[in-house]
């Protein structure tokens, strides 16, 4: 059975109105609600990275971080976990990655990593892969079995969030900081068509900003 770590669940019907937060005022009609403010999402994260250190312990990692949604995610899990890990006699490895499927295979599960300045630099190595979010289970359970075959000696995930949608694959999960509802969301480096990064919180996007920005992506 896939491993399924403790959680802040996000109940289906949480939502908290835009008025009562900093949102900037470009976004404010395309933000239907706040679902996880900005305070909750730093302090998750600095009890995740206790429950990291606590379950890894004082070992060699190399933390991946998936571009582009995990980055806010990543960084500020890295400055937790260095300041968890003070009496530590092995460093932190921090590599950056984008996963992309192979053109013209079938699901044969692999994927390929851009980014890596060599493949080598994971065999035997334990590896945490840190990701924004989990919906299907498909791209992560490519990414782990992709990381396996380069030879890491032990791979796990970090989740940001674990969307309750069901799973095309069942994928381990083995320290997530929130399940959240089946909603449009954005924010806190979730992106819509490259906007909405630089949100602080995580947010529901509205049905207006939803039409506004759909074809925004062809322009980048």
């Amino acid at each position: 059975m896939p491993v399924k770590s403790k959680s802040v669940t996000i109940p289906d019907n949480l939502e908290y109105d835009t008025d009562l937060f900093v949102v900037p005022g470009c976004y404010r009609e395309d933000i239907k609600s706040v679902i996880i403010p900005a305070g909750m999402i730093q302090d998750r994260i600095k009890q995740l990275a206790t429950e990291i250190h606590a379950k890894i312990g004082d070992e060699p990692l190399i933390l991946l971080c998936v571009l582009k949604g995990s980055y806010r995610f990543f960084t500020a899990l890295v400055d937790e976990l260095t300041a968890v890990r003070y009496n530590c006699k092995t460093s932190l490895l921090v590599d950056f990655i984008r996963a992309k499927s192979y053109e013209n295979t079938e699901t044969t599960g692999k994927l390929e990593l851009i980014g890596l300045s060599n493949l080598n630099e994971l065999k035997g190595q334990n590896v945490l892969i840190v990701d924004d979010i989990v919906d299907s289970g498909l791209t992560m359970s490519r990414l782990i079995f992709t990381i396996q075959e380069l030879g890491a000696k032990k791979v796990w995930n970090s989740l940001l969030l674990s969307k309750r949608v069901p799973r095309k694959v069942e994928v381990d999960e083995n320290f997530v900081a929130f399940n959240i509802p089946d909603k449009f969301i954005v924010g806190y480096g979730l992106d819509y068509n490259q906007k909405f990064r630089d949100l602080n919180h995580i947010c529901v996007m509205s049905e207006k900003g939803i039409e506004k920005y759909k074809n925004a992506g062809q322009l980048f």
